[in-house]
């Protein structure tokens, strides 16, 4: 039989006398939403689903999933890399969409017409980012939509730590409001990178997104264990401002801003959701985070306050020691480091709490791919990517480590909770402002083609922090647009299917 998902889609018949332009046949086919888990073939025209049954169909191109898992592809709510390179990577770990939006950029317009130009090889969007505003603003600078802009400006100071004035502010949400009005996806609010913003600033900033009906992404504020300016008294503010205002939140990496103290942070978001508030939280599959070495998290209080050692911190998969942190920090304060906050495995509990909060998305947080010599963007035309390229492994591995380690591994998820984590539940966090996305993350008529095969035994993340450009394997074929990028396991460096996501501005 043919499955007809929706009302609306169930007289759709399959073809007769043609064939489609593309099938997939014999796979175990898991939608999350319907609660699809069976053998069954996807016919598929013009880069949607056009039919999913039992029943023999044909196609112009044939894929025998016979083995394999089919999945809608993984939507990385919180991706940096926004390049060739990165999206290349990320293809392996399963994802088909990628997009910056807990840091965000600005100009919009700038930036999409930027992606459309050099041609993606996922699907792309972005957030109008808070940060970005504020550097303008408090500093005096022009904005330019790229995140290496952004690093750079940890050089200065003024938006880190200045509270921003009544003008100010109002200057600072124009900027953002120009964002949303040129189809941002929301607001990011990279908040841990500026702790000079204030609560009534980003008052405002919640007001504009209540107003336009789009979402917050945020990096909390505070991160100590203890108060003030603790991890739960951060995320206690996201929660008044969903309250006060009527804005959807969401909460950012929940597993490197809680730390030690998820168990309470875990209470208030819950607790929050229990009474109706929209709020959303992600985490990825990893006990370390990525950032620059010069961000105010590692000032000395910061070091002090959060019992930090400085061998935690590594650059380029090196520890650092008291001399070279503080070195570095001074004269490269853009640099990239990684931070190990749980010591894993001891401290896998911790990380769990995070990675399985009840309805929380995955999310990797992925970094920008940096030549260790210079600092500066690899060549995105090259691949495979260089062994001088550095950057976090989650850019590499945070989904096929969610369903090597907490599915085949420990069995702490079924294969379909973890696929729900890694494509629904982010496409339903943005669905409400962004019709794009009801047509993604689902295996269903009318769905865009984002589509992944994996091999549930092999599937595995390889990157690690000394050797982090190792591809993830077991995904054999990634569709984005019903468009091939990975084919029997082999990436075709050519296809540039992606498609942005927008709001209609």
């Amino acid at each position: 039989m043919i499955l007809g998902i929706f009302s609306s889609c169930k007289n759709s018949p399959e073809k007769t006398g043609s064939r489609y332009d593309l099938v997939i046949i014999g796979g175990t086919v898991i939608d999350p939403e319907t609660k699809l888990n069976a053998i069954q073939n996807i016919g598929i025209d013009s880069g949607v689903i056009s039919v999913i049954t039992n029943e023999k169909i044909e196609g112009k191109k044939t894929i025998n999933a016979t083995g394999l898992i089919v999945a809608p592809g993984f939507i990385d709510l919180h991706s940096h890399g926004q390049s060739l390179i990165a999206d290349r990577m990320q293809a392996f770990d399963g994802v088909t969409t990628a997009l910056e939006l807990e840091s965000g950029v600005l100009p919009i317009g700038e930036w999409y017409q930027f992606q459309e130009k050099q041609g993606r090889v996922l699907n792309y969007g972005a957030a109008a980012a808070w940060t970005f505003a504020r550097i303008s603003e408090m500093e005096g600078i022009p904005m330019r939509a790229d995140l290496l802009w952004f690093q750079q400006a940890f050089s200065l100071k003024h938006w880190v730590y200045d509270p921003a004035n009544d003008s100010q502010t109002v200057a600072i949400a124009k900027r953002i409001e120009q964002g949303i009005q040129e189809g941002s996806l929301g607001i990011g609010v990279n908040a841990g990178y500026a702790p000079g913003g204030g609560y009534k600033e980003l008052l405002a900033v919640h007001e504009l997104a209540a107003r336009y009906k789009v979402p917050v992404f945020t990096h909390v504020t505070g991160d100590y264990p203890d108060d003030p300016n603790s991890a739960a008294e951060s995320i206690g503010q996201i929660i008044s401002y969903a309250a006060a205002t009527g804005s959807q939140e969401h909460i950012c990496h929940l597993n490197s801003t809680s730390r030690k103290d998820i168990a309470t942070t875990r209470k208030l978001i819950l607790g929050a959701q229990a009474r109706g508030l929209p709020i959303s939280t992600e985490a990825y599959t990893y006990g370390a985070s990525s950032t620059t070495i010069g961000a105010a998290l590692f000032n000395e209080e910061g070091i002090k306050r959060k019992g930090i050692r400085y061998s935690q911190i590594e650059l380029n998969g090196i520890p650092l020691n008291d001399q070279t942190f503080h070195q570095y920090r001074k004269e490269t304060p853009g640099a990239v480091i990684v931070f190990k906050f749980f010591d894993l495995p001891r401290e896998h509990d911790l990380l769990d709490q995070s990675v399985l909060f009840p309805g929380g998305a995955i999310a990797s947080d992925g970094m920008p791919w940096l030549d260790k010599a210079t600092g500066m963007p690899v060549d995105d035309h090259q691949w495979p990517l260089s062994e001088k390229a550095f950057a976090h492994p989650r850019g590499a591995g945070t989904y096929t480590r969610l369903l090597a380690q907490w599915v085949r591994e420990r069995h702490a998820l079924t294969i379909s909770e973890a696929i729900a984590k890694s494509s629904l539940i982010p496409a339903q966090i943005l669905e409400r402002s962004v019709p794009a996305m009801k047509r993604k993350g689902r295996l269903q008529l009318g769905m865009d083609a984002d589509i992944i095969l994996f091999d549930p035994a092999t599937v595995q993340d390889n990157a690690t922090f000394t050797n982090p450009t190792l591809p993830a394997s077991g995904m054999m074929y990634v569709l984005v647009n019903g468009k091939l990028v990975i084919e029997n396991g082999v990436l075709n460096p050519d296809a540039r299917p992606g498609k942005p996501v927008r709001r209609n501005p």
